[in-house]
């Protein structure tokens, strides 16, 4: 019985925590659109927004490292989780764009299939998010798939 429980149990734990950065990649797209309305432009750093970023350092998220970028015209946030083969979790990257045409928000939230490495800018359009027209929108890139 443990045999077939096991591993079924390991899994739901590993959704749970993916549902942690999820959550956290939506809050942050969140308060990078309310800091764009006040400011005219995306946060740069983690301090600008109300949303505190978890951090292992802190104790608050033991599997993601979460990292906040701006991308120019998106505003971005990646969660990596450095033992995803060992824990079974995938990486995140959230992005947020404004389009001043339409004078409306963009937002995605994407799953990456692979281990995510480099600097964060690469992950805007190679493993993560992509932008058309100068940055007025957001997209799913590469082998990242959107998630709700």
């Amino acid at each position: 019985l443990a045999a077939v429980a096991l591993p079924n149990l390991l899994g739901q734990v590993g959704k749970a925590r993916e549902s942690e950065a999820k959550s956290q990649v939506g809050a942050v797209n969140r308060a990078q659109q309310s800091y764009y309305t006040e400011n005219t432009a995306f946060a740069e750093t983690a301090d600008d927004l109300e949303v505190p970023l978890p951090s292992k350092a802190a104790g608050t998220s033991k599997y993601y490292d979460f990292t906040l970028g701006s991308g120019g015209a998106v505003g971005s946030i990646l969660a990596l989780n450095a033992n995803n083969d060992k824990d079974g979790t995938r990486d995140y990257i959230g992005g947020t764009s404004y389009n001043t045409t339409d004078r409306a928000f963009a937002t995605v939230v994407c799953r990456v299939n692979k281990d995510v490495t480099g600097a964060f800018g690469t992950h805007l359009t190679n493993e993560g998010i992509i932008t058309s027209g100068s940055g007025t929108n957001v997209a799913c890139a590469g082998t990242s798939k959107a998630v709700k």
